[in-house]
């Protein structure tokens, strides 16, 4: 009988069935559901929504791009995270912007054979989204960072790039460039516009720390391998390093993240290689001796990283290479291994351009005193003299 067999047959949820018809809620699941509801209220809801949207718009803002200058203090709040930073200071015309432009894969290449011998860059290919540095087979019009020979610096404001170490894109990284903390903008250094310069270059460095708010690694730059003194110059950086960090861990810590480095030790060059250990110990040295905060040794590099080609190229080159690449190879191990340095409670330094101020302003103050003695004494001359006057009437 057709009418019993489906009577028997069990009752299977069709497509249209849901779980909620099969099995209707209970007082419990209701009672529940009902205390879920009440814990969501509107304004919970309202602020994870609001910290979801906030935390993708950070991570939409983050400057991810390579090969881009950023040099805005929003630039720096936007700094990619996930990239060791790589914080350049040294003197004007020490070679900071040469130097970036060599890690980020350009060639300085001087010709022996040319009239007159000079150095030029060498344009790059353009990197393709991939990777492969020759796949667009495209060229570049000139180097990322403004360089130029001469006593100006070409670098005018506190900037950054993300780069790939020579080029290599699985070693990408943060270089952040800074304009010569002795650069007067080609002024006289008791004039205004000096000390507005020297004011503006310090701030600008100040402001954008803060904004970035953690380096890795500070390459100092020195300029001087010959001598080998620790020159004001060097030594005034190291002193705006130590006071500038004062307050991050116990005032010493900056020091572990600090490395210097002879530059312009270029491999055709082999009058920088003479007794180089040794030079790098007394520089260390006098770090230690000069700098109280500094305990440690700071380590040393040479840098170079300039080529030259034409003929006996080959064998100058040959004798410096292998040291031109141990120096580069330590600096990015050292950069990797660097912890996070605390830039959100920087010190404000007494730098070059605070100290002229002070003398100018201590030399007006004596110039008005010595003004001021001056019309004193012609006021007792007058004084004196009237009272003369009126005894010899009396």
């Amino acid at each position: 009988d057709s009418s019993k067999l489906c009577r028997a047959r069990p009752h299977r949820p069709t497509a249209l069935s849901s779980p909620a018809s099969a099995h209707p809620p209970t007082h419990k699941n209701m009672s529940e559901g009902s205390s879920e509801a009440a814990q969501l209220s509107p304004k919970s809801v309202a602020l994870k929504a609001f910290g979801a949207l906030k935390e993708m718009g950070e991570r939409a803002v983050v400057n991810t791009s390579q090969d881009t200058i950023f040099s805005t203090l929003e630039d720096f709040q936007r700094a990619d995270p996930s990239l060791k930073r790589l914080l350049v200071i040294g003197c004007t015309g020490a070679g900071k912007s040469t130097l970036l432009n060599l890690l980020a894969g350009w060639t300085f290449v001087g010709d022996l054979d040319a009239a007159e011998f000079d150095f030029s860059w060498v344009p790059r290919p353009s990197p393709s989204d991939a990777g492969d540095a020759a796949a667009s087979g495209e060229e570049e019009e000139g180097p990322l960072f403004s360089t130029e020979a001469g006593s100006e610096s070409c670098t005018k404001k506190t900037s950054y790039a993300n780069l790939s170490w020579f080029g290599d894109r699985g070693k990408p990284f943060t270089a952040i460039d800074t304009p010569g903390h002795d650069d007067p903008d080609g002024a006289d250094i008791d004039s205004p516009e000096a000390r507005e310069a020297l004011g503006e270059i310090a701030a600008d460095l100040h402001n954008k720390l803060r904004a970035i708010k953690k380096v890795n690694a500070i390459l100092v730059l020195h300029n001087d391998v010959h001598s080998n003194r620790l020159n004001p110059a060097t030594y005034t950086i190291l002193k705006m390093v130590a006071e500038k960090f004062a307050a991050a861990g116990d005032g010493g810590d900056v020091w572990k993240h600090v490395i210097l480095a002879y530059a312009k030790c270029n491999s055709h060059d082999v009058s920088w290689q003479a007794s180089i250990a040794k030079k790098k110990r007394d520089l260390q040295a006098a770090v230690r001796a000069k700098i109280p905060s500094c305990k440690v040794e700071v380590p040393v590099v040479t840098l170079g990283g300039a080529t030259v080609s034409g003929e006996g190229a080959g064998a100058m080159a040959a004798a410096g290479k292998a040291k031109e690449k141990e120096g580069f190879d330590e600096l990015w191990t050292f950069l990797q291994t660097a912890g996070d340095l605390d830039c959100t409670k920087l010190q404000p330094f007494e730098g070059a351009d605070v100290k002229w101020e002070k003398m100018i302003k201590a030399k007006d103050e004596a110039e008005a005193r010595a003004r001021a003695s001056l019309i004193y004494i012609a006021v007792l001359a007058k004084l004196g003299g009237f009272l003369v006057f009126l005894f010899w009437r009396a």
